[in-house]
């Protein structure tokens, strides 16, 4: 797929503070690609930077091929919407929409039908001669978003811009952006701290940390195969249950299945609508076998530490038992805990059955990554 824009080794630093490191990213032409992260990881910065905003410590930037980290801002040829708008309210939307076409010195008549034609593609086609301050606050999005394609109709950057809407409005402009997007093929770069806007806009995500990315991916695989437990937790709720690798089987209080991993401790790390529970005994019994078999072991020399894990572990065969549940809509999520301080959330469909106790047992569908471990270090 051709790139539309690419950066390479990226660096940038604001009063001393390292702000980025290292960034290496390429946008596809016809993609919208989502800058994702909690505010303060820099991806407001990494936008402003390929603006030329903000003046890089280091790397390149192309954009068509063309190198740009060098060009002022406004020679760069990427439009943005930032999310305060930046409206002129002294002018009138068509004056608005028209502003960058003036400056360039596009003639009246010509800039006149530009507007017309911008504004019928926002689907505000009647509003040429209206105050800013008379609309609603769609409207401004869409305003703000004409002019921002009347400097350049295929790649346009989105700095939070529907952070300050409420949620039903919110989810009106991101229905409206797809729906822009797919008509005009545009390439959409998106800042966002919200994981569900990500996933339903993009086509990929780039996750932020600490100014650096830590994956660029679908939003799929972002969810079911993450690169760390940050990853996996920034993407949505989840549950970890402390475990040990020995000859190729995972062990842990609830359960035990053969997996290809080095041995040694590891979170085994699930997501809430892959559990269930059961108050059938089948899980406790086999727990209790591998609590057996370990016991064995540490006879043969363990260390302390590992006897004290043996003894939690054995505390840890208790039931869970419901301790709160929250109505999310469609779903109920419902938090289960047990004797040994163990909580685990699971998701539940309104109508489905939810037992008072029971043991976790586990279920994956299709499709999805069936087992996600983490080492000490989250890897």
């Amino acid at each position: 797929m051709e790139i539309c824009l690419s950066c390479e080794n990226l660096e940038l630093e604001l009063e001393k503070k390292k702000i980025l490191k290292d960034i290496s990213l390429e946008v596809r032409s016809g993609e919208i690609l989502a800058l994702l992260g909690e505010s303060g990881c820099g991806k407001s910065s990494l936008l402003k930077a390929m603006l030329g905003l903000y003046p890089l410590a280091k790397g390149k930037i192309f954009f068509q091929g063309k190198e740009i980290q060098n060009l002022p801002s406004h020679k760069r040829g990427i439009s943005v919407v930032f999310q305060d708008l930046r409206l002129f309210p002294h002018l009138n939307v068509g004056e608005n929409v028209g502003f960058s076409l003036e400056l360039q010195k596009v003639p009246k008549a010509e800039r006149k039908q530009r507007v017309e034609e911008l504004l019928k593609l926002v689907q505000l086609e009647s509003y040429s001669e209206r105050r800013i301050d008379s609309l609603s606050g769609g409207q401004m999005q869409r305003v703000a978003i004409a002019r921002a394609l009347a400097m350049n109709e295929k790649l346009l950057f989105l700095d939070e811009p529907f952070s300050a809407l409420d949620p039903n409005l919110r989810r009106e402009m991101g229905d409206f952006l797809l729906e822009l997007q797919r008509k005009e093929n545009l390439t959409v770069v998106l800042v966002t701290h919200d994981q569900e806007e990500a996933l339903r806009l993009a086509h990929r995500i780039a996750l932020m940390k600490g100014g650096e990315i830590l994956q660029v991916d679908e939003g799929e695989k972002l969810y079911y195969a993450p690169v760390s437990e940050y990853v996996a937790r920034f993407m949505g709720k989840g549950n970890s249950i402390l475990g040990r690798v020995e000859k190729g089987v995972f062990s842990c209080p609830y359960f035990s299945f053969p997996v290809e991993k080095e041995e040694g401790n590891y979170s085994f790390f699930f997501r809430e609508r892959q559990l269930s529970f059961t108050e059938e005994i089948g899980e406790r019994q086999i727990a209790e076998r591998q609590i057996a078999e370990r016991k064995n072991t540490e006879k043969q020399g363990e260390s302390l530490h590992e006897v004290e894990e043996v003894s939690v572990a054995t505390e840890a065969l208790s039931p869970f038992k419901l301790i709160e549940k929250e109505y999310l809509g469609e779903f109920f999520r419902a938090f289960y805990k047990n004797s040994a301080g163990q909580v685990l959330s699971c998701l539940i469909e309104r109508g489905e059955e939810l037992p008072e106790k029971g043991f976790p047992k586990l279920s994956f569908k299709e499709g999805e990554e069936k087992i996600l471990f983490f080492n000490k270090e989250g890897k």
